[in-house]
């Protein structure tokens, strides 16, 4: 994680608290005093802000904070501005439309790029591939940092970047047909031998999500998924029952202090289950939305126990 991401991530802690608490101009504030000193999140900072700022009853402040950062340059995916609820306020203001219209042409015209895939070879030849997937706001870089502790297990380390972002700095995985396009393009870069490895998903968050759907949907023949943001209406009863009949298997992890997703993850574990799937469950005491400290060392347990073989 660079520095200015790393100040990033705090100032939005921050003002998620606020957020939280109700103290919605409060971190506004927080939002809007650190644009100056991190211009790569100019766009973050600014839609964050202006959230604050609707719900604190300010449509018309949130809405100069939006203009000026799209005339500072910034811009943001339609889908952002149009269905997030807490900018409801803002729909009716003259010229929001407009606004809406050229972030949003900006958007498309930086054109769907994706930073290059990590790639991490073990020593030896490999026992098998894990292709890793970032969370919200994060990319590949992230993905290769937490997921590392499987190279040294034998384990041939791809990590994708969505193409998909909300902000210049800001990539997800909303829709997941883009999402298996983006995971194809990466994997076109192995070779035969490597590309024919037994094959793990795994991802964190909107990538654990990406993760399970692809092995669901014959990408992989087994996932690990931390703390996927997966509810169970995400998974296609369909693919569910042929992976199932075909041996997927998975593993997800959740920290039991996980506000963010663990009440629909666990849903969808059930359903997975129920589906006949043989995926199991970690619950971590005291963990949020986050890796645990022993990550690297649970992650060499789970594939250690992966077939050598599809």
């Amino acid at each position: 994680m660079s520095d200015e991401q790393s100040r990033y991530r705090a100032v939005e802690e921050e003002a998620f608290a606020s957020y939280g608490a109700g103290r919605y101009a409060e971190g506004a504030a927080t939002a809007i005093a650190a644009i100056p000193r991190l211009p790569c999140y100019r766009a973050d900072l600014a839609h964050l802000a202006a959230c604050l700022l609707a719900l604190a009853g300010r449509p018309d402040q949130a809405y100069a904070q939006l203009r000026a950062a799209l005339a500072a340059g910034a811009w943001w995916h339609r889908r952002i501005l149009v269905d997030d609820d807490d900018l409801a306020a803002l729909r009716d203001i003259d010229g929001f439309d407009a606004l809406v219209s050229t972030a949003h042409a900006r958007c498309v015209a930086a054109g769907a790029q994706a930073p290059e895939p990590v790639l991490r070879r073990p020593d030896g030849p490999p026992v098998g591939l894990l292709v890793a997937l970032h969370g919200a706001g994060e990319d590949a870089d992230d993905a290769a940092r937490a997921w590392a502790g499987a190279v040294p297990e034998g384990w041939l380390l791809l990590a994708v970047s969505s193409t998909q972002r909300n902000t210049p700095a800001y990539r997800s995985w909303p829709e997941h047909a883009v999402g298996v396009r983006d995971i194809e393009a990466a994997l076109g870069l192995l070779d035969e031998t490597e590309r024919a490895l037994p094959t793990v998903a795994a991802g964190f968050s909107a990538g654990g999500r990406q993760a399970i759907r692809w092995a669901l949907g014959g990408g992989a023949a087994a996932f690990v998924a931390m703390a996927p943001a997966i509810a169970p209406d995400h998974l296609d009863p369909a693919a569910t029952a042929a992976a199932a009949a075909r041996g997927v298997t998975g593993r997800v992890l959740i920290g039991e202090a996980d506000d963010d997703v663990r009440d629909e993850a666990l849903a969808a574990v059930g359903k997975l289950r129920a589906a006949g799937l043989r995926c199991g469950l970690d619950e971590i005491p005291g963990l949020g939305h986050r890796f645990p400290a022993d990550f690297s060392a649970r992650l060499a347990t789970i594939l250690a126990g992966v077939p050598s073989k599809h």
